[in-house]
């Protein structure tokens, strides 16, 4: 895809160490083990949210966009030192099957199956990526219109329509929301590079 470095890392394995340049933005996609609905109730995805706040308050991560689903999660980032990208993982992937753990009966020994990291590089990746996580819930059928998506705060929707207005939010979620995924639930790359978005005019920058 024009404008998405495609190195990736698999967060839970042990592969050797991946210089993540600093001041960039990231986009993660985790996929629990066999896409088991871990996830099912709002008690069980707050426990994502409060992983995904945390990293923002401990590691000054600032948090770009986010969905959670029934069986995996999508989360863009802005990373100013790109050493901290193994704690960041550790906490979120650790962090939430812990915690899962301890309230929850889980079915298998694994709770995640995959965890991919992209960067992105350019303004126009950067909006489709967004697009496509504000819109993930919509997608899996987790929701139904664009209103309960913006009820909904396992969907950073609601702040992209605030941020931008909401035609900029439904026209981007409109653009990508047939992109293929993987069984991971991982976005086609391939795919979401041929598409061509509207003029986004003079968009107010996301850290203003």
């Amino acid at each position: 895809m024009a404008g998405v470095n495609l190195n990736m890392s698999q967060a839970l394995s042990t592969k050797p160490k991946i210089n993540w340049p600093d001041n960039q933005e990231y986009f993660l996609t985790s996929t629990t083990f066999l896409h088991y609905p871990y996830f099912k109730s709002s008690e069980q995805k707050e426990l994502v949210l409060n992983k995904i706040k945390q990293i923002k308050k401990v590691f000054n991560v600032l948090i770009l966009a986010y969905s959670i689903a029934l069986n995996h999660f999508h989360l863009k980032f802005y990373l100013h030192d790109g050493k901290l990208m193994s704690k960041i993982k550790i906490l979120l992937h650790s962090g939430i099957s812990r915690e899962y753990k301890e309230k929850y009966r889980v079915s298998y020994k694994v709770f995640w199956q995959s965890s991919k990291t992209l960067y992105i590089k350019d303004e126009e990746a950067s909006w489709k990526i967004t697009g496509y996580i504000i819109g993930n819930l919509l997608k899996h059928r987790e929701v139904n219109s664009f209103e309960e998506l913006k009820n909904n705060p396992f969907s950073s929707y609601k702040y992209t329509a605030e941020k931008f207005g909401d035609a900029l939010a439904e026209n981007l979620v409109y653009n990508v929301i047939n992109t293929d995924e993987s069984p991971q639930c991982e976005i086609n790359i391939g795919q979401l590079s041929k598409i061509e978005l509207p003029p986004i005019a003079q968009p107010p920058s996301w850290t203003a």
